[in-house]
């Protein structure tokens, strides 16, 4: 067992640089399909609403960097909890269902469910490990399964990509998805400095593209520090492609998709 979390500790390690490489021939293959793009500002073609993972999103700083009690916050009642505990203990874990809620709610407005709902409903599917077999702390956060299992309860395809390219959420936007890119935690703050290694999802609902290539990437950060990052945060592209960790899930209705639209 030691051995196992040696390996994985490596292996983790090695993320940062293999991945980068591994993602290449994806990057090919996406700046061929978007050779000859104008120059324009490209946004997804539905309104995304902004939610953020904690109930009061002016706390986030607090959350993150100053250990703010969640059981003490005033709105915790908005996540969709029946006690403060429930809330202060998911909060911090649910960026993924935030991305997967605003995703649904801009293709289909009139279904609305609550963090607190979609955890219930991962949680019932097996979609997040808090131990392991043999009872020992874990908290490894929502598989994969279980977020394309609740997307497809709730009317999304999903596709899920590994080793992809900045430019390959270019194109998703382009063809009208929404997409949960995996980034480093420390994208939602000011000064980032990159020390971690994805953990942290965003949804990217936006693009602009200038001399042949992305310039800033549009997105809905639940866990922003401050709020010009949280809501239609607007992100030089060499900071967003710093943070990536080249790994998406993206969102579209399963019965068809809009025609997205550039300007």
């Amino acid at each position: 067992m030691i051995q196992a979390r040696g390996l994985g500790r490596l292996k983790a390690a090695l993320h940062p640089w293999v991945d980068p490489a591994l993602s290449l021939p994806d990057r090919w293959r996406a700046a061929r399909a978007l050779r000859g793009l104008p120059a324009g500002t490209y946004r997804a073609p539905v309104r995304v609403s902004y939610y953020a993972q904690f109930a009061s999103p002016d706390r986030i700083y607090d959350y993150i960097h100053r250990a703010y009690d969640g059981t003490r916050d005033p709105r915790w009642r908005e996540f969709g909890a029946t006690e403060p505990g429930e809330y202060a203990f998911w909060a911090p874990r649910v960026c993924a269902l935030a991305c997967l809620k605003m995703a649904v709610e801009a293709f289909y407005p009139q279904r609305q469910p609550t963090l607190w709902q979609l955890v219930k409903e991962g949680l019932a599917v097996g979609g997040y490990r808090l131990r392991d077999e043999r009872g020992r702390w874990i908290d490894e956060g929502w598989t994969v399964h279980a977020q394309i299992r609740l997307a497809a309860r709730y009317g999304l395809r999903t596709e899920g990509r590994a080793y992809v390219s900045p430019l390959t959420i270019c194109r998703y936007i382009l063809d009208g998805w929404l997409v949960a890119a995996t980034v480093t935690p420390e994208i939602g703050e000011r000064q980032p400095d990159h020390r971690g290694y994805d953990g942290h999802l965003v949804l990217v609902y936006g693009f602009d593209w200038e001399d042949g290539r992305p310039a800033r990437y549009v997105l809905h950060n639940p866990s922003g520090r401050f709020p010009e990052l949280q809501a239609g945060a607007i992100l030089p592209a060499e900071q967003f492609h710093t943070s990536f960790a080249r790994r998406l899930l993206a969102f579209r209705p399963a019965d068809g998709s809009p025609t997205s639209t550039g300007s």
